[in-house]
């Protein structure tokens, strides 16, 4: 499991998402920190009364600095810049441990059918060697025919069986390699499932919201929440006033590229611009009610979400008590299947007991068998789960790492 995490973290598509992800959220933090920076800009211009002599006269040329002082649309874009990135690098763990959450599935999945076809292959071999005592039987007069034909066709599912387990484990392999970034998906064979361990040992039982801090689903609404309570004090920022300094060098040259020649005897001008918006009232208006529904959208969606949550992570944690003691019950009938079908085996061949009766009896233990298996891979499917839910996997990856 440990290895195929870790080639999947290196090789998989889903990573590169999240990479891309992680540099947008740099982005946008880089773009917030400039919004802080001054503008230098630098403008040429001529004129004429007569076309033909337009650009051959006196140039003007003007290199401005304006430095924003007091702008609540620079601050808020600054302050976006931080939360854009935060939201970012939530995503990114989201996705991370959504593809361990995949992986740790597709692994128990595919460790589940290997045991069903090492299972339906026991089927068969115990086919095998009833249809083998079955026609020393018939030949000594000791079986009839129509029981020889019912032996060779319980033989004939135990083969048809296999086959179906075969692609079963194809298909799970495909999906597995598709997970891990490989191009081929043969021949993966992973180890065969754990024992479970003994609920007892969850480091807590008691669902709280201090769990769920951890859980990356979690932790993306919250910063988008975040988000929208920034838009909506942004938007009511974009009524303030706003006030710059400027500095400015104005040149007069006969070509449009100012002679920086006479820089230093150019004097400086400077100035304060103050700007205030009288006219989009109602647009702006419109716009931080908008703003507002945003972010009690937000809000809702992230109440209700939390109540999903913690009903799932109480299903969850119940879900492993119940698992573990269905693998144990499981356990214990295919103990009792397995001496239940010793018995009768020996009784067939004794002549004690009929071949119907030990074809039902082979029918149960294949069942429990098959049962067994399948509360394993439920239990550990249902672990990968609860440790996405409570973040757990991903902090694993970081003690690894």
């Amino acid at each position: 499991m440990e290895d195929a995490i870790e080639y999947a973290m290196e090789n998989s598509l889903a990573i590169e998402k999240a990479k891309l992800d992680k540099e947008q959220g740099l982005q946008s933090l880089a773009e917030g920190i400039a919004s802080l920076l001054p503008n230098l800009r630098s403008s040429s211009s001529t004129n004429s009364m007569v076309l033909d002599s337009l650009g051959k006269g006196m140039w003007r040329s003007n290199v401005s600095l304006s430095q924003p002082v007091l702008d609540a649309s620079v601050i808020f874009s600054f302050l976006g810049g931080f939360q854009n990135n935060a939201s970012a690098q939530a995503q990114s763990r989201q996705k991370i441990a959504r593809l361990i959450l995949d992986v740790e599935r597709a692994y128990y999945n595919l460790a589940k059918s290997q045991a069903l076809s090492e299972s339906a292959e026991q089927k068969k071999l115990r086919a095998q060697e009833n249809f083998r005592i079955v026609v020393k039987k018939f030949e000594l007069g000791a079986a009839n025919k129509a029981e020889k034909l019912r032996a060779e066709s319980f033989l004939l599912t135990a083969e048809t069986e296999i086959l179906n387990t075969h692609m079963d484990i194809e298909n799970k392999q495909r999906v597995f390699a598709d997970l891990l970034g490989l191009d081929e998906y043969k021949n993966i064979k992973v180890e065969n499932l754990p024992l479970p361990e003994n609920p007892d040992s969850l480091s807590s039982t008691v669902v709280s919201m201090a769990m769920l801090e951890s859980n990356p689903d979690f932790e993306v609404l919250k910063k988008q929440v975040s988000s929208s309570n920034l838009a909506y004090w942004g938007a009511w920022g974009t009524i303030l006033p706003s006030l710059s300094f400027d500095a400015s060098k104005n040149f007069a040259q006969n070509g449009p590229i100012p002679d920086l020649s006479q820089w230093k005897n150019t004097p400086t001008t400077y100035g304060l611009s103050l700007s205030f918006s009288f006219i989009d009232i109602k647009g702006r208006a419109l716009a931080i009610n908008r703003a507002r529904l945003r972010r009690k959208e937000a809000i809702v969606n992230f109440a209700q979400q939390k109540l999903v949550w913690r009903q799932r992570l109480a299903s969850l944690i119940a879900a492993q008590e119940v698992s573990y003691k269905n693998w144990e019950a499981a356990g214990k009938n295919l103990e009792l299947s397995r001496e239940v079908y010793r018995l009768s085996a020996k009784r067939h061949e004794l002549g004690s007991q009929s071949l119907a009766d030990l074809l039902q009896v082979g029918a149960e233990l294949a069942t429990a068998e098959r049962s067994y298996v399948e509360t394993l891979a439920a239990y550990w499917s249902s672990r990968a789960e609860l440790n996405y839910f409570l973040g757990t996997n991903l902090q694993v990856l970081a003690e690894d790492r």
